[in-house]
């Protein structure tokens, strides 16, 4: 196939993904890519509501020293169990969209993959309580071995895949004015992780503080991403599409 001199191929050759205006199929697509973000959006919204409403109703744990899983074991257990689910579905609705979305020079395959998988480690989280334990101390049952090793998998899940995605962004012109807020937050995240496992190894008193920076910043980056796939354009003209010099790197 001949190509210009960027080693971009002719506009009648684009995919239709990035070329001509979307069919009704491909609008209906994009409706559906609209509706995901929309169902992340409440996902992550229900999730941080209830992060704090447990806290509050299930004072006879500690913020500053007890993981945030604790508090899905108790009276008010179910509040935040039902986050774990809630952050399941925003997870994979987050990747459905982001895939409708995001056109392929800036999508991170690999990163959406990852996404997908964050959102079962939540799944098993919720299926596999924690044992409640001083905080550092190993787990003593077999669920709480469980939920601890998929609770460490999901956290570096994540932080992979978010760096990934959000790298890839600046490929797109939407998307690369958001890039570096998006890469920041995913940064941040590997920064939180490395401290959050140095307080778990370390069994310092305020492991609940770190897990619950982590997973603050985790969740902001979900809903900006979110929002931002919401609200962009419906259709990508050829030039929307950054061009790409030749012999540039595959994509991830």
């Amino acid at each position: 196939m001949v190509e210009n001199s960027v080693g971009v191929p002719p506009a009648s050759f684009a995919s239709l993904h990035i070329g001509d205006p979307p069919s009704d199929v491909g609008s209906r697509f994009m409706g559906l890519g609209k509706i995901a973000a929309f169902v992340s959006i409440l996902a992550t919204a229900y999730f941080l509501t209830a992060a704090v409403a447990t806290h509050v109703v299930m004072t006879q744990y500690n913020f500053f020293s007890d993981y945030i899983s604790d508090y899905a074991v108790g009276p008010w257990g179910w509040i935040y169990g039902s986050a774990f689910l809630a952050s399941a579905i925003g997870c994979l609705a987050l990747a459905a969209s982001i895939v409708r979305m995001i056109p392929s020079p800036a999508l991170s395959k690999t990163g959406v993959v990852l996404l997908v998988l964050v959102g079962v480690t939540y799944v098993i989280d919720f299926a596999f309580p924690t044992d409640i334990l001083p905080p550092g101390a190993p787990p003593t049952t077999g669920e709480g071995v469980v939920h601890l090793l998929d609770a460490l998998l999901g956290w570096v899940l994540f932080t992979i895949g978010s760096v990934l995605i959000s790298s890839r962004l600046r490929h797109d012109l939407y998307w690369k004015a958001w890039q570096p807020v998006l890469a920041s937050l995913a940064w941040l995240s590997v920064l939180l992780l490395a401290v959050l496992i140095g307080v778990v190894v370390s069994k310092a008193p305020f492991g609940g503080v770190a897990e619950n920076l982590f997973i603050l910043d985790r969740n902001i980056w979900a809903l900006a991403l979110s929002v931002l796939a919401f609200r962009a354009p419906g259709g990508i003209r050829p030039h929307d599409r950054l061009p790409r010099s030749v012999g540039s790197s595959s994509e991830h």
